[in-house]
């Protein structure tokens, strides 16, 4: 049985972050710029009612009533928000998995829009309709009550973490046969779930120590400033506040991002260790 190693895959993000730093901060501005179109899209597709809805704390209230009356309203909206979330999504992991595995193939920031993303927002809206599934039963099960309940609950979240690691090669797999490979994902990881499962914690735990670095960063900063009066109003600014505008303007701009990279990344490294494909 072919074997690779969780923890050297779960530290791609770091080799990539390190190398391309400039490669990172492009993606950076696309994942922005790419939010904003998603966010006038909302605006317009939605409508007066939605926005109203969330100035009104609709989103923070937890009335699950109100929640499923505004999806009803627009569920065409909010379906083809997330296919576009979802395509973005895909064109930022087509860059991640083109540097981790065939960096020599060009392109802006080595993102593309072709037929490689296009499977791969195929393969990814597929799996994100699965697990919205398993929630739904998931949830289902658990409105049941009683120990019944709680037990199904709990059963079906383990078969979709068990499923889910078991379709975690599915994305750099269709990326790097250039095919639809869902199900040859689950003939690939057949024997690895607990190495991919143990990979995957480690990049989330390796994520959360960016996360925490970058945000005591950024908060050391703000505080030196002034605190966050000082950069509230940035017609204003003092030289120091100014540094820590954009300081956490470039906060805010790259965590999304490493997030994307640190958790993704590994994912080609895994595919590539155990199919023994070459870098490049």
């Amino acid at each position: 049985m072919t074997k690779f190693s969780p923890s050297e895959s779960a530290l791609e993000g770091f080799r990539i972050t390190r190398e391309r730093p400039g490669t990172i901060l492009a993606w950076s501005l696309v994942y922005f710029l790419g939010i904003m179109v998603i966010a006038m899209i909302m605006v317009m597709a939605l409508g007066p009612d939605f926005i109203k809805f969330v100035q009104n704390g609709g989103l923070e209230s937890g009335d699950a009533g109100a929640y499923g009356s505004v999806l009803r309203q627009h569920q065409f909206a909010f379906l083809a928000i997330i296919v576009i979330s979802i395509f973005l999504l895909s064109v930022l992991m087509g860059g991640i998995y083109r540097l981790a595995l065939r960096p020599s193939e060009k392109g802006i920031a080595h993102l593309r829009l072709g037929a490689d993303e296009l499977r791969l927002t195929v393969v990814n809206l597929a799996l994100f309709s699965v697990g919205v599934l398993f929630l739904v039963l998931a949830f289902g099960a658990a409105s049941l009550g009683g120990p019944f309940g709680v037990v199904v609950s709990l059963g079906l979240a383990g078969a979709m973490i068990w499923a889910g690691v078991r379709l975690l090669l599915a994305t750099p797999m269709t990326f790097a046969e250039h095919r639809i490979a869902i199900f040859d994902s689950w003939r690939l990881t057949k024997g690895h779930f607990w190495s991919l499962f143990g990979m995957t914690i480690l990049a989330i735990i390796f994520y959360i120590m960016v996360w925490l670095l970058f945000s005591i960063i950024s908060y050391a900063t703000v505080a030196i400033a002034g605190g966050n009066a000082a950069i509230a109003n940035p017609s204003n600014l003092a030289p120091l506040a100014i540094v820590a505008f954009i300081a956490t303007l470039m906060v805010q701009l790259l965590l999304p991002i490493l997030q994307v990279v640190m958790i993704y990344s590994p994912l080609a490294e895994a595919y590539r260790e155990l199919t023994g494909a070459p870098r490049g």
